[in-house]
């Protein structure tokens, strides 16, 4: 049986969360990441009171394993921190040195 999640509600982040400043916020995630080598390159840029965290990779992720990885991540966070953290990443411009000599520009 397939559940349907459309009529669920969104999960609202714990009034502890809200309470905390932003800083605060950044030090209990790298917290968590201090417990696992693998999240070492992410630097945290925001940490927002409705759950809505923004991580920049510094390291290079294939893209076949980068979703996955970062799911697994968002369920250790909403594990041991706050069950509506949201993990979203850096939006990175193109790399492509082909398309940079082709003169073809991607607006992010």
């Amino acid at each position: 049986m397939i559940k349907n999640f459309s009529n669920e509600k969104t999960p609202v982040t714990e009034e502890s969360w809200r309470k905390m400043n932003e800083e605060d916020r950044i030090d209990r995630i790298y917290k968590c990441f201090e417990e696992n080598q693998a999240y070492k390159d992410f630097k945290i840029l925001n940490a927002s009171d409705n759950g809505q965290i923004v991580l920049q990779i510094e390291r290079l992720i294939p893209a076949n394993e980068r979703g996955i990885f970062l799911l697994d991540l968002e369920i250790i966070l909403k594990n041991n921190i706050d069950k509506a953290i949201t993990v979203w990443c850096e939006p990175v411009g193109d790399k492509s040195k082909l398309r940079q000599l082709r003169g073809v520009k991607i607006k992010i």
